[in-house]
């Protein structure tokens, strides 16, 4: 197995073990309208995320799927990285709404792990995609104008 497998894997499994414990040491659904509001935002960008990719080319794993085809169009035109951004939208609220140090300190071990993720990806992608470095100028990676 490459070192970028191992890494990959390290990353998802990460990933997937803070979600699980985020979601099971409290409600799956924040109380607070604010809260739930950010919670459906986020659901709506994960789903129009996939339905713009494609289910063939959605992808856990950083790494490239052999025959991808890059997505610049629906939120990938704005942000390159929407599902991630989806992926923290549903699950901050839910560790403010029920706050405990637990929950927090998975919350940032989790958005620490998709940031790591995301710079991996986007190497890869380069290497990919001859094209990726110009849609790169041109689009933030998490939040639209910002970052």
């Amino acid at each position: 197995m490459t070192a970028d497998k191992i890494k990959a894997r390290v990353l998802v499994f990460i990933q997937l073990i803070c979600i699980i414990f985020i979601f099971a040491s409290g409600s799956p659904v924040a109380c607070h309208p604010l809260l739930l509001l950010l919670q459906i935002a986020g659901m709506a960008i994960g789903i129009w995320a996939l339905t713009v990719m494609g289910i063939g080319n959605m992808n856990i794993s950083p790494l490239v799927k052999q025959g991808a085809v890059l997505v610049t169009r629906g939120p990938y035109r704005l942000i390159r990285h929407p599902m991630y951004l989806a992926v923290l939208l549903v699950i901050w609220p839910l560790i403010i709404d029920h706050f405990s140090l637990l929950r927090i300190t998975a919350g940032f071990v989790l958005t620490t792990s998709l940031i790591i993720k995301m710079l991996f990806e986007e190497g890869l992608l380069r290497k990919q995609f001859q094209e990726y470095q110009s849609y790169m100028r041109n689009t933030k990676r998490l939040i639209p104008f910002i970052f």
